[in-house]
């Protein structure tokens, strides 16, 4: 599936959430396209399976489309707080995590996802969390304790 196909999946699922179902100009006016490029989209969409358009109600997302969307959009949230413990601001979190949602692999993305979940445990940061924003303020490494992976 292409980028693009994934980024109209996910607007026509949050759009649809709301009120059941999405209009081309507004899904064009989310993605900044064209109303034009929106129906092409939308054709091959439904060929696909992944959305039904039912004329006078607008886009219907299919549960197989759903089932994408949520992947994405939860894909989207893990990985902007990935790159937040790292102390990348929120907006462009968002940003880098919208870009690389489309391309990661699923076990890269599972061992993000456990990291996100193994900081998130923490109480407070880590001690090596610490160092690191350290390391950022000063360029300098910090005494630690070293982990040996041989």
């Amino acid at each position: 599936m292409s980028e693009k196909e994934e980024d109209y999946i996910k607007v026509i699922y949050q759009v649809s959430k709301e009120k059941g179902f999405a209009r081309s100009i507004e899904i064009a006016e989310k993605l900044n396209v064209k109303p034009s490029s929106v129906t092409d989209m939308i054709k091959r969409l439904q060929e696909k399976g992944y959305v039904q358009y039912e004329k006078y109600r607008g886009i219907v997302i299919t549960p197989l489309g759903e089932k994408i969307a949520k992947k994405i959009l939860h894909r989207g949230r893990v990985l902007k707080e990935f790159f937040k413990i790292f102390g990348v601001r929120d907006d462009n979190a968002m940003e880098i995590a919208n870009k690389v949602e489309h391309y990661i692999d699923d076990d890269s993305f599972e061992r993000i996802e456990k990291f996100v979940m193994f900081v998130d445990s923490f109480k407070e940061n880590p001690k090596w969390l610490e160092h690191f924003e350290y390391f950022i303020k000063t360029g300098i490494l910090p005494d630690c304790d070293r982990i040996d992976h041989r």
